[in-house]
């Protein structure tokens, strides 16, 4: 989720937040500064969640948080953001295509970092959840085919199962328990807080047919984890990766320690500060030496900075994220008009967006004509072949034409709130937007927003007639799967990714099809399909793959970029300073 987190799902997209910041931290220890055997990474948004499997805390910050903290059999890594297996969680094959048979062994010394070994229960909990058993008792970004298996069969304390499919299922490798959005929470945390007696008592509900003795446990699995304004207690947040979270100051930092009781490899630090920086301040704090890597979304200002300064080392790519615009299809003007959506579609400045922001950092960037298909995926000139006739008729800027549209509607004056996560980029975008918008005759209300991609944000609650923001994932097609299919209510858990409740049954089983085909040319063909038929109902509106800059001090070894959704901390188990 094609990359892209929302983020999508095998590799669910994600939310690509960048933006925010806080505070310095005053405090004078040498983790707040970098100092000592501690690598300290510069984040422009807060964390807000320990739990980033749920729909509403589906973000590229709550993941670049998690990532170390809690694990899975795979995660998305390496150069080319592919996914790889983690075998020190455990190991996992194919056995079977007919049916589509996955066989999985978690570690026989895994536990959690207070002891509790990862079994049985935190299998059933994590296949509850993203089965969508019980009604999405539990939130989930998405199924991602977990939805087409048959509930497992393990029994207290067992550290095996399989998932056993109905149908075909192409990104069965990263369907299964993975990092960040696809991870295994605690399910003996979950079980004490649902009042339970015990795991056991726990795992039996999950396993049978009545969600009433699981709503209070499901109600904190969804809500009980949020971060607001302190850490919660030890006991509720024990870890299953390579660090654990030790310390936590509000709208500053958040430290992770090396998890003592990991079985597999040790992390190379003694601990990892993740500082909230805004991004304009960012190069500026690696250049004094308060942080040790940043990954802002660039700004040619930033670049030129970045490249200035001694002692760094920097890489730019293009990354597997991309900006885009999202109609509400659930209320507001755009919900019922495709004419209304086409108009301001021909509105948007495309080209003077890549010109002003994208372009001085990337010189040979273009328009984004498709959404799920990175430039350098197979299938992407397929896309864009099948979307043609209405890339060339709306998906270009026509003040004129969009004009004559409103009038032939009655709806010049047309109020439309454009909503966004607040940052440099963005700000110049949406007010690049609006400009061009209100020329052709609509009266865009920009609202730029610190909170916008928070639960209770702007986005999550459909606040917006159109929201700008980015999708951060991975080369799956099932990652952008939900965020076109139909939801079962609109509302902040019950919509997954797709922000703008679109709904459409013949888009339904186009989604369905990509994901049973296992044959690279079947699922090019279907994937263009799906974007002509976003094009040709206007669904969302693709502005540009976002360009990635990984600035960090040269005393911080084994810094990897990659353009996948977990960004640079795929590998910060193995990061040090000298």
């Amino acid at each position: 989720m094609s990359k892209i987190v929302a983020a999508a799902l095998g590799g669910t997209l994600v939310l690509s937040a960048c933006g925010g910041g806080g505070d310095d931290d005053d405090n004078d220890d040498s983790n707040a500064s970098g100092g000592g055997n501690t690598v300290t990474y510069g984040m422009a948004q807060p964390w807000d969640s320990y739990n980033q499997t749920t729909a509403g805390a589906n973000s590229v910050a709550n993941g670049q948080v998690m990532h170390q903290v809690v694990g899975g059999f795979w995660r998305f890594g390496n150069e080319d953001g592919q996914p790889i297996p983690n075998e020190d969680f455990g190991t996992f094959e194919q056995t079977s295509e007919d049916p589509l048979t996955v066989e999985y062994n978690i570690h026989e010394e895994a536990v959690w970092s207070d002891g509790t070994p990862i079994d049985c229960d935190d299998i059933m909990m994590w296949w509850t959840s993203n089965s969508g058993n019980f009604d999405g008792l539990f939130s989930s970004p998405g199924t991602q085919g977990i939805e087409d298996t048959a509930m497992p069969d393990c029994a207290p304390g067992e550290k095996s199962f399989t998932l056993v499919y109905d149908q075909p299922y192409a990104d069965w490798l990263t369907a299964g328990p993975g990092g960040g959005n696809t991870a295994m929470m605690p399910a003996h945390v979950v079980a004490e807080q649902g009042g339970f007696a015990s795991p056991e008592e726990f795992l039996t509900a999950l396993q049978g047919d009545d969600p009433a003795p699981l709503e209070e446990a499901a109600a904190f699995f969804n809500e009980g984890w949020l971060i607001n304004n302190e850490l919660p207690d030890p006991a509720l947040i024990p870890a299953s990766g390579p660090y654990v979270i030790t310390d936590y100051t509000a709208n500053q930092s958040v430290t992770l320690s090396r998890n003592e009781a990991y079985w597999g490899e040790p992390a190379a630090a003694d601990s990892i500060v993740i500082r909230f920086v805004a991004e304009p301040e960012q190069v500026q704090a690696l250049q004094n030496g308060e942080v040790d890597i940043i990954e802002p979304q660039p700004t040619v200002d930033m670049a030129e900075q970045i490249a200035a300064a001694s002692g760094l080392e920097s890489e730019v790519a293009e990354e597997y994220t991309y900006e885009h615009l999202d109609f509400n299809f659930n209320d507001g003007p755009f919900a019922d008009s495709l004419e209304l959506r086409q108009a301001f579609a021909l509105c948007v400045p495309y080209q003077t967006l890549i010109d002003n922001l994208i372009a001085p950092v990337v010189p040979d960037a273009t328009v984004k004509q498709v959404r799920n298909v990175a430039p350098w995926d197979a299938g992407y000139q397929e896309a864009v072949d099948a979307s043609a006739e209405t890339l060339e008729t709306y998906g270009v800027t026509d003040i004129e034409r969009s004009r004559q549209m409103l009038e032939e509607l009655d709806a010049v004056g047309t109020p439309v709130v454009l909503g966004t996560l607040e940052n440099q980029r963005r700000n110049d975008a949406g007010l690049l937007i609006q400009s061009s918008c209100n020329e052709a005759g609509f009266e865009v209300d920009f609202q730029p927003a610190a909170d916008f991609f928070d639960t209770t944000g702007a986005l999550s609650e459909g606040r917006f007639d159109v929201a700008m923001y980015a999708w951060s994932g991975s080369p799956d097609r099932s990652g952008w799967n939900s965020t076109y299919r139909t939801v079962g209510e609109c509302t902040a858990d019950g919509k997954g990714n797709n922000n703008g409740c679109y709904s459409n049954e013949e888009l339904d089983q186009l989604l369905d099809d990509v994901l049973r085909t296992g044959v690279l040319e079947e699922a090019v063909d279907i994937t263009a399909q799906i974007e002509a038929h976003l094009w040709e109902n206007m669904v969302t509106i693709p502005l540009y793959q976002h360009p990635g800059i990984t600035a960090w001090n040269s005393q911080v070894s084994n810094v990897i970029p990659n353009p996948s959704q977990n960004g640079i901390v795929w590998n910060a188990q193995t990061w040090s300073k000298s």
